[in-house]
């Protein structure tokens, strides 16, 4: 049985009030998870974070969730693995959504 990974997620200072302060989380998470399931794991342990998912109805102008990963695990998920190993490195921040003007331009 493969042991777990072990991930350290590093949370921007305008997300910290919803990870109750923590400037870093670490994660123990099983060997065949992927990005996704690290995300998925933030949102059970946190759920103020749902308020910060993007999707196609969000207010113009909110800000909303961005995952970026360190460059070791941004070459794995590059190869078509899941982008996790030991020791990898997670970023949690919140980027601005542009507002409903200047979407609708975008989409166009």
């Amino acid at each position: 049985m493969a042991r777990p990974l072990d991930i350290t997620v590093v949370v921007a200072p305008s997300l910290r009030g919803a990870f109750e302060g923590r400037q870093v989380v670490n994660l123990g998470v099983p060997a065949t998870a992927h990005v996704g399931d690290v995300l998925e794991t933030l949102l059970r342990l946190y759920p103020r974070l749902n308020s910060l998912l993007a999707g196609d109805k969000g207010p113009p102008g909110g800000r909303y969730l961005h995952v970026a990963l360190d460059e070791h695990a941004s070459r794995e998920l590059a190869q078509g693995r899941g982008g996790l190993a030991a020791g990898h490195k997670v970023f949690i921040f919140a980027l601005s959504r542009p507002p409903a003007s200047s979407r609708t331009s975008l989409e166009g």
